[in-house]
């Protein structure tokens, strides 16, 4: 496994995402052993899903190096759960702070990932864009 170095400059709230950006992706705050907490209430086992519980969010933060890149034609960047495709955030701008989607089903627990890309839907998507993951842990805090 590679080993990402970034360095992150100061807070940019508002700066337009635009073509030939490095980013990073932040779930909850966190850029690497972040923990979303998911409602599960009910017996434990088997593969449950369960929404996030609320006061949880994902940012997009620019960094100079590393990370994703927004490739030749990107403005705007989407944090996608897992395999949904349907329950995305999407950004215009770095370091605003969204809401993770209550109408998500995120697994009960174990490790996933929150994927930051530029290449969503019938988005046209840069040859050279490259995502920035997050890997996550699912805490269930209904047990």
């Amino acid at each position: 496994m590679v080993a990402l170095t970034m360095s992150l400059p100061a807070p940019a709230g508002g700066t337009t995402i635009g073509p030939k950006q490095h980013f990073a992706g932040l779930v909850n705050g966190k850029r690497a052993n972040a923990v979303i907490r998911v409602v599960c209430p009910g017996p434990a086992g088997g593969r449950r899903t369960g929404p996030p519980a609320g006061g949880q969010s994902v940012t997009i933060e620019p960094v100079r190096s590393g990370g994703g890149y927004t490739g030749s034609s990107a403005h705007e960047i989407w944090a996608e759960f897992g395999a949904d495709k349907r329950h995305v955030v999407g950004f215009t701008s770095y370091g605003v702070r969204k809401t993770i989607p209550r109408a998500l089903q995120l697994p009960c627990g174990g490790t996933g990932r929150v994927t930051f890309t530029t290449c969503f839907g019938t988005q046209p998507c840069s040859a050279t864009a490259r995502d920035d993951h997050v890997r996550v842990t699912y805490e269930n805090i209904a047990v």
